[in-house]
């Protein structure tokens, strides 16, 4: 494991959500069997899911650049008083987190595309849900600027005398 990848991703996000919500509130990993009922599910929770990984924007000094789109699960109980809106308050309080979020890490760009839809619904489970979905931009690795990143000569001229018809107009900077 490195200092930046999913796990460090996901452990950041964990630890911010359970911070933003009640103690009542778990926090943990999507799994879809919890969602069909092959494995419990305790409400009220919020899970998280990573469901694309693309190609980011190149600009991160040689990192691996990621477009990561998330799904934060809000559930509740049926048992919940009012559990249609109540559901809705929780997906409003997950964009509120999430919204310019960069859970710490020097890594992460800004959540952007951020929204919130009715999710599953089980009677038979006995919860209802909302999802919010963002997608965020992650630069994985090493930084590598290369041997050449750094200028060989550096000149220094004044405005209004720059650019190339003043060129005798500058001095060369020693270091």
């Amino acid at each position: 494991m490195r200092d930046d990848d999913f796990t460090r991703i996901h452990a950041a996000q964990t630890a911010v959500f359970a911070a933003a919500m009640p103690q009542s509130f778990q926090v943990s990993d999507y799994a879809p069997e919890m969602l069909t009922g092959h494995t419990a599910i305790q409400t009220p929770s919020i899970l998280l899911e990573v469901v694309a990984v693309k190609p980011g924007e190149k600009r991160s000094g040689g990192r691996l650049a990621l477009n990561v789109e998330f799904c934060a699960h809000c559930i509740l109980s049926l048992k919940t008083a009012n559990v249609q809106m109540e559901v809705r308050n929780v997906a409003a309080r997950v964009l509120q987190v999430v919204d310019l979020n960069r859970w710490g890490l020097d890594n992460a760009e800004q959540p952007r595309q951020l929204s919130a839809f009715p999710g599953m619904f089980s009677e038979k489970l006995g919860f209802e849900s909302w999802v919010v979905s963002w997608e965020q931009d992650f630069h994985l690795g090493d930084v590598d600027l290369g041997d050449d990143w750094l200028p060989a000569e550096v000149y220094l001229g004044e405005a209004p005398n720059i650019g190339a018809a003043h060129i005798d107009n500058y001095e060369k900077i020693s270091p």
